[in-house]
């Protein structure tokens, strides 16, 4: 048995092996958005640098056991598709969501398996400083130990 434990620290290129997501984006997703969806792998930055946050506007934070994700796209208001429509969906289909925290260039410790309990919109600046509307996701970690022999198993059975 495989096990992906809380604090364990992964590269870019194995979170896309192991999980079968792209290597890009802050919400990346198994599965289709016109089929199903098997998991999600969330990627934050908790702690930015004044350079990270030119490129990087999102307001991600911990408040107490609860992770505060902002939905993706950098420029303007958001919209609830892709990566924001497959985290919505979770409330209601319940996939896992796995959160890796970016610690470096391409290192990424990992968090634990999480659940989206709750979407609103807040206004927040885009990457030219304009005040936009994003979704802000509020999830749960349900748990801090992961098996990975399902997940491997089920992004690449043929």
């Amino acid at each position: 048995m495989i096990l992906l434990k809380c604090g364990d620290v992964l590269s870019n290129r194995e979170i896309s092996k192991i999980f079968g997501v792209c290597a890009q984006r802050g919400i990346r997703y198994h599965g289709s958005l016109q089929g199903s969806i098997s998991h999600v792998v969330l990627i934050t930055v908790l702690q930015k640098t004044p350079e990270e946050s030119l490129r990087n506007p999102y307001n991600d934070r911990l408040e107490g056991n609860i992770l505060i994700y902002t939905g993706e796209g950098r420029i303007g208001t958001q919209k609830m598709v892709r990566g924001n429509l497959a985290l919505k969906r979770q409330m209601t289909e319940g996939y896992p969501v796995f959160v890796f925290e970016k610690k470096s260039p391409g290192k990424y410790m990992f968090l634990g398996r999480y659940t989206v309990f709750s979407v609103d919109v807040e206004i927040q600046p885009d990457i030219k400083g304009q005040g936009r509307e994003v979704f802000v996701y509020k999830l749960k970690r349900a748990s801090k130990l992961v098996s990975l022999d399902t997940i491997i198993k089920r992004c690449f059975q043929k």
